[in-house]
């Protein structure tokens, strides 16, 4: 199940600065990305991101 923090915790450091420095998440909001309910587009994005660089799955949660 995926926790409910804070985005800062959901990133390792790195990967955060790099998030914040670039802009990603306004990037995504500019681009009309939107949900109705439920977890913000911009905190799904980041946590399949970190997904995907720490080789795990959704099965391995």
């Amino acid at each position: 199940m995926i926790t409910d923090n804070n985005l800062n915790n959901q990133l390792p450091k790195a990967i955060y600065s790099i998030f914040k420095e670039l802009h990603i998440l306004h990037y995504l909001r500019k681009a009309g990305i939107t949900k109705a309910k439920g977890y913000s587009a911009g905190f799904l994005f980041t946590f399949i991101f970190n997904l995907v660089f720490e080789g795990k799955n959704f099965f391995q949660l």
